[in-house]
């Protein structure tokens, strides 16, 4: 037994030292720039735009998201067969417009030749009220034209196609670093992209996520340097509450801006918001914001 106990004792000590001394070098994540002129009101971040309202990730929503006082636009990248980055979710086209096959087959003249409002209705199918409107599919370009100041939420969806240099090269271009927060669940490109542009605020990918975690159940969140500033995680995963008191405090502790996905019912938005959440992204931006006690009016439109 004595034998034993000396066996354990030893990587039981070194474990104790690595503990020690990653918790005395372990430093919280610096605020990110986007957010600075925020303050600490909770957010509304408007999830493809508000897509339960209007046609996702399209200009048609961002306007009247932005018009509706929303503190975020949130929008998905692909990239069309001549290398331009556009605003869409899916890999292929059919859910959303009049078009059919893969996003990466078409150019973007041909992209912008669909109906991005064809799918869109709010009764199951008993109307299509955006069917034939002239609502396309938006290019990242227009978007930062349009939108400059706002901040906005970028989704990468493909890794490896190299979209994270063509980003990078439009952020500065459009004057955009320290405007947006980019995002992927593919580790390799969040990884590309911040040897790209390391001063661009970027979310927890996977394996971050992962790791925050798994140390927060073990109690040891104080070891976290986070190489990101923004926290963006579903409530819910594959059967498990992520979205806990504790996470939360923890990761806030840590530096971390806490967005929550996608989360449209009032009650859990209320739930969350006590937890002291950052952040809601949500289809019903409106929603959000009645709760929060702000205007659900819409101000004045940009004109075309």
């Amino acid at each position: 037994m004595l034998r034993l106990t000396r066996f354990l004792i030893a990587p039981l000590l070194l474990i104790g030292v690595v503990v020690l001394v990653l918790a005395l070098i372990s430093q919280p994540a610096s605020p990110p720039a986007v957010l600075a002129d925020l303050g600490q009101r909770p957010l509304v971040i408007a999830h493809r735009g508000g897509m339960g309202l209007w046609p996702e990730n399209t200009l048609f929503a961002f306007e009247r998201a932005a018009a509706l006082g929303v503190d975020m636009l949130e929008m998905d990248l692909h990239l069309s067969q001549d290398a331009k980055l556009v605003v869409i979710h899916d890999e292929t086209l059919e859910r959303t417009s009049n078009g059919q096959g893969p996003v990466a087959h078409y150019n973007l003249a041909e992209l912008q030749a669909l109906d991005a409002g064809y799918k869109w209705t709010a009764d199951g199918g008993q109307s299509y009220p955006y069917r034939g409107q002239g609502t396309r599919i938006a290019t990242l370009e227009e978007v930062f034209e349009r939108f400059p100041l706002i901040p906005k939420a970028l989704e990468i969806k493909v890794p490896d196609v190299g979209m994270e240099a063509v980003l990078c090269e439009m952020l500065a271009t459009y004057d955009q670093l320290d405007r947006v927060i980019v995002a992927s669940f593919h580790e390799r490109s969040l990884q590309r992209f911040r040897q790209l542009c390391p001063e661009v605020a970027t979310a927890g990918g996977p394996v971050s996520v992962r790791l925050l975690l798994a140390l927060n159940w073990l109690g040891l969140s104080d070891l976290l340097s986070p190489s990101y500033p923004v926290l963006q995680i579903p409530q819910q995963h594959s059967g498990l509450n992520l979205a806990t008191p504790r996470l939360v405090r923890n990761a806030q502790a840590r530096g971390l801006q806490v967005h929550l996905w996608t989360i449209n019912e009032q009650p859990n938005m209320r739930l969350l918001l006590e937890m002291g959440v950052n952040g809601l992204i949500t289809d019903y931006p409106d929603r959000a914001l009645q709760l929060l006690g702000r205007s659900t009016q819409l101000s004045a439109l940009p004109s075309e």
